[in-house]
């Protein structure tokens, strides 16, 4: 019942085709098609788990051929029994009913676990050690024997709370029986050299484990090492590993050499793991597990063979391991290939816990639990101070002494923060302790001197300064591992606790100052050890006074702030020692723009930057391929970047890959076995592993929520963690008031740059009050801000122009209004969000800018020096309304981005931008410009006119999404280019499209607008490529090796002229940039459905690389102009000029009124029925055709009329005239009736003789009859003689034809002839 129930009801129909041929005793039947023999004697038996997960129910028609038997729970005594004196034990009974009672007892008092199992299986293990121990001491006390077989295979998997219950249990059962200590000297020397070897502490509990490790491969052939991460798992089998091998090296005959193949197996697929078929061509491919069974189970040695799986274990891929892992040790794959598991083979499994495994998989599995906290922290921290150099020696003891005082314990820094605390992302405590092990050897690494590579060694003064700045860098790393993975008021919290903590253990002389140079209270966090001046300095002290070049484009400006210049040291030091870097934060507080910055400015040049975007569909393969096409070959097995280079490989939203049924991420578990083993494995046969060098990793992820998804400790505890507080007030002024009035300072009067400050000001008040006033609902989930949003304001307020600011400075105030509702307002779903966002502004502006919204909008324009002269002129209307735009001047050199003071030349510029569109395109567009829609052309083009600028275009179909985008692309002359769906479309077609729109941007340098709408979404992959365009501005393995060339040739010369390096990573980067720049995409969709809420979550990028703009319904002024336009056609032949505005008042008022039925339709009964502007278009468009062809049916009626009417017309003419006629013949007709009489007398007369003669001809014609009979008998008569008379003619006539001269001559020389002759002659 592991196969799918469809698959399921079709094995059914075989099984019964195949039991009906035996009840009817065919020696051959039909099977699938096939006549095939039948073997009589056999039979199906089904043997299976009830349902759980992985499993499903039995369909009906497969039951209904079995006979259900159920299992009985065996009786385990008897069994037991039975098995010990099998192996020789004389006790068999008392000792099989311990055994028994210890496992009841424990299934009743120890905790439940998901690996902890007390069935047949766990008896028969018990059996089996105690067996084999019995053959090794046949003469020992069998209860000692049973009882080192019982605690052989229990203790191992029990966990420490446990343990004494367990201890408890036993020393019951078996009183006063001690369990002997085995013999492993040997094995235990080998394994403290494996612990020297790996750089680990040989302490008891891990040697413990190593042991039980070994004892379980003794007898178990399928065992598993759980625990949580950090518990010492990995470096445990591989210890053995290495002992196992010295020892049979060393001669022994009791451990053999031992060859380990580690593989993840949610790396990969299923299909990848075990084999599959091809789809199109049904050839098998082997997976990487079914090559390296195989070649394992073929070598002949005896060596130790372990297939160890390293990752999560679930119902989805473990199940097919049951036949592997149980007695018959053997994997059978699809293809009908079975793989026998040879004697030396084991396998093995790496897992944080079975939450998700079958009960099959876990009672067929020997189990190891290794718990962090039965370690501890201390050998961690042992093996860190063996690694330092020795110029530390002299303080490695009160490193220890401040570790130990302040990390561990119930009075350490980790149980405070466990129990008090909030992290970003939860963290385990060994993750952040190496964390701190990782800053320190990575601050130390400057007083490192390699004699053999030329370098001078560390003098004395510089040995003294290095000497002295140990403590202080040791209590600097605590600081930024322990304390740098919770953010805001935990911070403040664990900076008095690690005060505290200095005070009263003696080590404050070490912390950071508690006042600043200006002397004001500040944490230790605001500090860093300054290792050239031997002294705690600010961080800011280190950077110089920041000046903002305002011709930098605003996504390349990055202004330091304390939070930034701390997390780019601290990024910068780690990553030049080779140590994996995460960056966790909200949305919005530079992580990436930080990273990429750090990365791609202020990195070596032998660091190349490498940027990856995850999103809900990114899969493993996606990512194995991304990065081994950035790979080289360096030599036989190994890849990586080119030589003398490393790879930086950035990787954003690293928690964004959607998990799977049972939690696994597939693409991270590739990265985590690239971390724990250094490489992966090729997809094809023979599935060699590529290792993998040079490479360093620095990921950015969000707090788990709104799609983003926990990811597992185990590749968590990789990383070196930087939580990325959000920036306060006073920093975002800092930062936005460095740029705006950088600005305004240059181009602007002093009075003007003198605003900066409100301005900004002003700007972050309005973007804290939407944050926590506007809150995401799921009617709402766009309503997410974060620092893009108010960026984007200010990336506008860069674009006003001096001279109009000059001449009117509300030019300034209304543009910081209207950039403020275009990123903020244009989102909001309803009217009464829109009205509190005016409301927000007018207060705002009045209480900091000292202007209100009337102020500026309804203000008058300032009259220009020509309209002087005509002082009757009436003003420009406004309608109430602020708009900005780049395109009232057509065609201008250098657009103006300036405030619209005229709606009706607005109106007109629109209109003929429409005009001039329609009469180039194929498919023009019949386009009401109301004001409301010309709106929104003016806010698509203000997002497509920016470098960056992407929009999110939401509402329902027909509001004119795609229509006012191809409009606006036209306003701003750019291309505009759109996916044509058809029947077959496909990723295939879909990555054609999206190189043809890259190179366009890219390579060809034009502005192109990628329109994309919902409806063309045809497979949900297509959003995570749109995704990585407006995240990074490049797709992965996109670009073919044709198209890399194409650009080299074209940007190169390009970059020459530049003075840019031209490398192929340089390109590549100048390549992203231009696309970034120069494609701008545009997305249509429907907020109505679920999947749209279901999109934003997955992928992110949506929303926070967009600037959104919300289609409402129509309004009243659009109603009506639309109804208009409409019906104006119509209007030309309405004879009262008064029934067109009635008409479309009908018609606003239908749409309306149902708009208004809907919304109490939903209110009353919780269902939606949308009426969309296509609806009001169709009722137009339906009253038009109605009456049309309510005109044609009247017109043809009336005509109908017409034609009876003259027909009765002209029949009552004739009539008439026929009626005169016949007044007019009336006399003649009286004598004609006369002469007709007369002629019908003459007539009569007439038929009298005729009568007469007619007899006399009936009689004359039978007459003529009866001789006509008679002659005709005479004639038949004749013919009769005839008919014998011709053939005798006929003779005749032959005869004669065959007489010749001479027998004429013949007949008259006879002087007495015949009387025949004498008769013819």
């Amino acid at each position: 019942n592991r196969i799918d129930l469809e698959v399921l009801s079709v094995i059914a129909a075989q099984i019964l085709t195949i039991q009906n041929a035996i009840q009817r005793g065919l020696r051959r039947f039909s099977f699938e098609g096939s006549e095939i023999a039948l073997d009589k004697r056999c039979a199906v038996f089904i043997t299976m788990n009830p349902g759980y997960a992985g499993r499903s129910e039995l369909p009906d028609n497969l039951k209904a051929l079995f006979r259900p038997c159920a299992m009985m729970v065996p009786d385990y005594a008897l069994i037991g029994e039975i098995s010990l004196m099998s192996f020789g034990f004389k006790r068999g009974r008392p000792l099989a009913r311990k055994m028994v009672a210890t496992f009841k007892l424990c299934s009743e008092q120890l905790s439940a676990q998901d690996h902890y199992d007390y069935g047949m299986r766990a008896v028969k293990s018990v059996i089996t050690a105690s067996g084999n121990l019995k053959r090794d001491f046949p003469d020992d006390d069998e209860e000692v024997l049973l009882l080192r077989g019982l605690m052989d295979v229990n203790t191992p998997k029990f966990l420490a709370h446990d343990l004494p219950l367990f201890e408890g249990i036993i020393s019951d059962l078996f009183p006063g029986v001690k369990k002997p200590d085995a013999d492993y000297d040997d094995l235990i020397g080998a394994l403290n050299n494996a612990c020297v070897e790996l750089k680990v502490q040989p302490v008891k509990q891990f040697i413990d484990k190593v042991i039980q490790l070994y004892e379980m491969t003794v007898v178990r052939h399928g065992l598993m090492l759980v625990g949580p991460a950090g518990g010492g798992k990995t470096m445990c089998y591989r210890s053995l590993r290495i002992a196992q091998t010295s020892l049979a090296k060393k001669g022994s005959t009791h451990y053999k050499k031992t060859k380990c193949v580690v593989l993840n197996p949610k790396s990969i697929t299923m299909g990848q793991l075990y084999g599959d078929f091809d789809d199109a061509t049904h050839e098998w491919t082997d997976g990487v597990l079914a090559c390296y069974m195989r070649d394992l189970s073929e070598e002949q040695n005896l060596d130790k063979k372990w297939m160890m799986f390293d990752g999560p274990v679930d119902a989805i891929w473990i199940e097919n391991m049951n036949t592997v892992l149980d007695d018959n040790k053997k994997l059978c794959l699809v293809s009908g290939e079975i793989v026998q598991m040879s004697a030396t083979m084991t396998m093995m499994f790496e897992v944080e816990d079975l939450a998700v495994a079958s009960p099959a998989t876990v009672s067929r599995c020997g189990m190891i639990y290794m718990e962090p906290t039965s370690l501890g922290v201390e050998p961690l921290l042992d093996s860190f101070l063996e690694t330092l150099p020795p110029l530390c020696d002299g303080a490695k003891n009160e490193m220890r002494e401040i570790f130990l005082n302040a990390v561990p314990g119930l009075n350490g820094a980790l149980f405070f923060l466990r129990k008090h605390l909030k992290e970003t992302v939860g963290t385990v405590d060994t993750c952040l302790v190496q964390g701190c092990f990782n800053v320190m050897s990575s601050l130390l690494k400057r007083y490192h001197r390699d004699e053999q590579m030329g370098q001078t060694p560390l003098d004395a003064d510089e040995t003294s300064a290095a000497q002295k700045a140990v403590l202080p860098l040791w209590v600097f790393s605590m600081i930024w591992s322990i304390g740098a993975s919770c953010v805001g008021e935990g911070r403040s919290r664990l900076n008095d606790f690690f005060r505290e903590t200095a005070a009263t253990k003696g080590f404050a002389k070490h912390m950071p100052p508690t006042v600043t140079s200006t002397n004001s209270t500040c944490s230790m966090y605001e500090f860093k050890y300054d290792q050239d001046t031997g002294k705690w300095t600010e961080w800011m002290s280190a950077v110089g006074e920041y000046a903002v070049n305002p011709e930098t484009p605003f996504s390349q400006i990055i202004v330091p702030t304390p939070d930034t210049v701390r997390y780019t040291f601290l990024i910068d030091v780690l990553l030049k020692n080779d140590k994996h870097v995460l960056c966790v934060g909200d949305t919005g507080t530079g992580k990436t723009l930080n990273v990429m910055d750090k990365l791609q400015h202020h990195m070596p040049d032998s660091y190349t930057p490498v940027f990856m975007t995850f999103s809900a569909r990114t899969s493993a393969n996606q990512t194995q391929d991304f990065l081994d096409g950035r790979m080289e070959k360096k030599r036989k097995g190994v890849y990586g970047p080119p030589s003398g280079k490393k790879f930086c490989l950035l990787i954003d939203d690293l928690n964004m890959p959607m998990r799977e049924k049972y939690f696994a991420q597939p693409p991270i578990e590739l990265l985590r076995q690239w971390f724990d083993h250094n490489g992966w494995y090729d997809r094809t046969p023979p599935c060699a592993f590529k290792q993998i060098v040079d490479v360093i990793l620095v990921a950015c992820m969000g707090p788990p929520g709104g799609g983003r998804n926990p990811v597992s400790n185990r590749t968590l505890r990789h990383f070196n963690f930087l939580s990325f507080t959000d920036m306060s007030d006073a920093s975002l002024v800092v930062i936005f008031d460095s740029i705006l009035g950088a600005t305004l300072g240059k181009k602007f009067t002093q009075d003007v740059a003198s605003l900066s400050t409100k301005f900004v000001e002003a700007t972050v008040e309005v973007y804290n009050v939407v944050r926590r006033d506007l809150l995401p609902t799921p009617a709402k989930s766009h309503y997410t801000f974060n620092l893009r949003d108010l960026a984007r304001v200010f990336q506008g307020l860069l674009r006003a122009d001096p001279k109009l600011v000059a001449r009117d400075t509300n030019e300034l105030y209304g543009l910081w209004m209207h950039e403020n509702m275009r990123v903020f307002q244009d989102r909001m779903v309803n009217k009464t969000d829109r009205d509190w966002f005016t409301n927000l502004i007018d207060r705002v502006g009045t209480d900091t800018l000292g202007v209100g919204w009337d102020e500026v909008v309804n203000s008058p324009a300032p009259r220009k020096p020509e309209d002087d002269a005509d002082e009757t002129s009436e003003p420009p209307t406004t309608d109430g309304r602020l708009i900005f735009g780049d395109y009232l001047v057509p065609g201008a050199d250098v657009p103006v981005y300036q405030r619209v003071r005229d709606v009706i030349h607005l109106r007109r510029v629109v209109e003929e931008a429409l005009e001039d569109y329609n009469s180039v395109t194929t498919s023009p567009m019949n386009l009401v410009m109301f004001l409301d829609a010309i709106e929104h052309v003016s806010r698509v083009c203000r997002v497509i006119s920016l470098p960056l600028g992407n929009a999110l275009l939401l509402g329902v179909g027909g509001s004119g999404r795609q229509s006012l985008t191809r409009l606006a692309a036209a306003l701003e002359e750019f291309e505009l280019f759109q996916i044509e769906v058809a029947k077959g479309y496909g990723r295939t077609e879909w990555r054609d499209d999206l190189r043809k729109v890259l190179l366009m941007a890219g390579c060809e340098g034009k502005d192109v607008v990628f329109l994309f709408a919902d409806t063309q979404i045809v497979q949900e992959n297509f959003l995570e490529d749109v995704n990585n365009i407006l995240n990074s501005g490049e797709v992965p393995n996109l670009l073919k090796s044709e198209d890399t060339e194409q650009i080299g040739s074209v940007l190169r010369p390009l970059m020459q002229g530049l003075g840019l390096p031209t490398t192929k990573n340089a390109v590549n980067s100048y390549f992203i940039t231009r696309v970034r720049a120069k494609l701008h995409c545009v997305l249509a969709m429907s907020p109505v459905s679920e999947s749209f809420r279901k999109r934003l979550r997955m992928f992110p990028s949506l929303v926070n690389c967009c600037t959104i703009d919300w289609f409402s319904e129509w309004p009243l002024e659009a109603l009506d102009s639309v109804a208009n336009t409409f019906l104006i056609d119509v209007a030309k032949t309405f004879n009262d000029p008064s029934v067109l505005p009635a008409v479309v008042k009908s018609c606003v008022f239908i749409h309306q009124s149902v708009e208004k039925k809907s919304a109490k339709f939903y209110e009353t009964l919780r269902r939606f029925n949308y009426v969309t502007p296509t609806s009001y278009l169709e009722l137009l468009r339906t009253f038009i055709r109605l009456l049309s062809e309510k005109r044609s049916e009247i017109e043809v009626t009336r005509n109908r009329l017409q034609t009876g009417l003259d027909k009765l017309e002209s029949t009552s003419t004739q009539v008439g005239v026929m009626e005169k006629e016949l007044v007019a013949l009336q006399p003649i007709l009286a004598n004609t009736s006369l002469e007709v009489e007369a002629m019908i007398a003459v007539i009569t007369q007439d038929t009298a003789v005729a009568d007469e003669t007619k007899v006399k001809v009936l009689a004359q014609e039978q007459n003529a009859n009866a001789k006509a009979a008679e002659a005709k008998a005479i004639a038949a008569d004749a013919q009769q003689d005839l008919d014998k008379a011709l053939p005798a003619l006929d003779a005749a006539v032959q005869a004669l034809k065959l007489l010749t001269k001479n027998d004429v001559v013949e007949v008259k020389s006879l002087k007495n002839p015949p009387a025949g002759v004498r008769l013819v002659m």
